[in-house]
């Protein structure tokens, strides 16, 4: 349920210490050509002072420009794999980011209580689940009434990188996951050939 492409685990225990692991990789610079994490955030509803999740933080890529974000707010980064959330919180601590809890997470269960966050950030994620209304539907229990939910997710189009084509969900597809899961879809805009963001409300 990390935020990267593929699903890759620790490919340093593959036997070639010369590969990146998966945290090198999803912090890599040229990342931020296709996914400018200051470009996505200024589309995301977010408000200095909200409390968001996270969900599937990664190495924190998306964590560190939130909590400089929300300097009244907080952010809690959530994720499955023990690697990442050790990442991510080596990487709020050294940034002296007071305002991130980083927590382990299920794949649908979150250590976070009902009704409690202004806003669900979900970077390249819903792809992975494979019961993708649960996923969204434990997302939004997290929020309070008329929170919100930004998605990014990659186009279900040819990329030089990125999943499989059949594990991709259109935009389309994003917008009726989401009203399954009991969401008002907002709305869904191109960020580049790569990716595209859709903002959701919990209704």
């Amino acid at each position: 349920m990390s935020t990267d492409s593929d699903h890759a685990h620790s490919d340093h225990a593959s036997g070639h210490p010369d590969m990146p692991t998966s945290v090198e990789r999803m912090l890599r610079p040229e990342r931020v050509a296709t996914l400018d994490q200051f470009r996505v955030l200024s589309h995301c509803p977010v408000n200095p002072r909200d409390t968001v999740v996270d969900v599937g933080c990664g190495p924190g890529y998306f964590t560190l420009p939130l909590a400089k974000f929300l300097i009244n707010g907080k952010v809690i980064a959530l994720d499955v794999s023990d690697e990442m959330i050790e990442a991510c919180r080596s990487r709020t601590d050294e940034a002296r980011m007071g305002n991130v809890e980083v927590l382990k997470c299920e794949e649908y269960e979150f250590p976070v209580a009902p009704a409690s966050v202004d806003g669900v950030f979900i970077a390249v994620v819903l792809h992975h689940p494979s019961d993708r209304v649960r996923f969204l539907t434990a997302a939004r229990q997290m929020l309070k009434p008329g929170g919100w939910c930004f998605i990014v997710e990659w186009q279900k189009r040819e990329t030089e990188s990125g999943p499989p084509q059949e594990v991709r969900i259109t935009a389309d597809e994003c917008r009726q996951i989401a009203e399954d899961s009991g969401f008002r879809f907002q709305k869904s805009q191109e960020l580049n050939t790569n990716y595209y963001m859709a903002t959701l409300i919990n209704s």
